[in-house]
């Protein structure tokens, strides 16, 4: 039996990709009032940005769903904002399936992570699904799991929700597969370049592919490898204040006066 409860899905792989359908799905089955707003084409690694400073485009392609020429976050923001700005809010945001893994330091970088992000901003339940790179979700195996898996965190929100907080869970290569805790690791992206053209002013700089992955124990890289899907919940208000000892003497340098002899 579906409820009536409001899911919005999105992500930033694409109107059109595999894991965005499969994440609809698995939404149905749960709700009656699944929408989508995704971008009308890859928006990967934007991170958190938005379109503050030009118009971006939101078009209607069915009833309950929309294509943003914006970023991941405009979409997000786009359906707060705009198209539900006097109607019921939603009540879960779903983002992903995200076309590769989210693992460390792409909590910063990945546009699927930004989506549940921002739901946080707005205080509505939000988890970011990631899989690795052609996953596939067609199986009725796989497809009932994961309908299994959101159906279950669509129940019980209360249980799982803090304020200022999403989810992110990271599938294995193979599914079905239990869930199990993990912090995150360390993967770092982008972590070199390669020059293809040096001018007299000008280099054209390209990104290396592939990571700096230091997988430890208990983190999400050692328990994908092990077979398991990980999550693990993030705030993204948390902060460590500076100690008082060293606030004082940056004061004390900062605010120093000086008398001329």
């Amino acid at each position: 039996m579906t409820s009536t409860m409001r899911i919005l899905v999105s992500n930033d792989d694409g109107h059109f990709s595999p894991g965005l359908a499969a994440l609809e799905r698995a939404a149905a089955s749960l709700s009656d009032d699944v929408w989508v707003v995704a971008p009308h084409d890859k928006r990967s690694s934007m991170g958190h940005s938005i379109s503050l400073h030009e118009p971006f485009t939101m078009t209607r392609l069915d009833v309950r769903r929309y294509a943003c020429s914006g970023t991941p976050a405009d979409c997000a923001i786009a359906a707060f904002a705009w198209l539900f700005a006097d109607s019921l809010k939603p009540t879960l945001v779903l983002s992903g399936i995200n076309d590769g893994r989210n693992i460390g330091e792409d909590i910063a970088y990945s546009g699927t992570m930004a989506i549940a992000r921002e739901a946080s901003f707005w205080g509505v339940p939000a988890i970011g699904f990631s899989a690795p790179n052609g996953s596939d979700f067609e199986s009725p195996e796989v497809a009932a799991w994961l309908a299994r898996l959101v159906r279950h965190f669509g129940e019980t929100l209360e249980d799982w929700h803090h304020p200022d907080t999403w989810l992110s869970i990271n599938l294995p290569a193979v599914l079905p597969a239990p869930l199990r805790h993990a912090s995150p690791g360390r993967a770092k992206i982008a972590a070199t370049i390669t020059a293809e053209k040096a001018g007299p002013d000008t280099t054209l700089l390209r990104y290396d592919r592939g990571r700096l992955v230091a997988a430890t124990a208990g983190d999400e890289q050692s328990q994908l490898e092990a077979g398991f899907a990980t999550v693990y919940r993030l705030r993204w208000n948390g902060y460590a204040c500076l100690e008082d000892s060293l606030l004082g003497d940056v004061n004390d340098a900062a605010l120093k006066i000086t008398t001329p002899e």
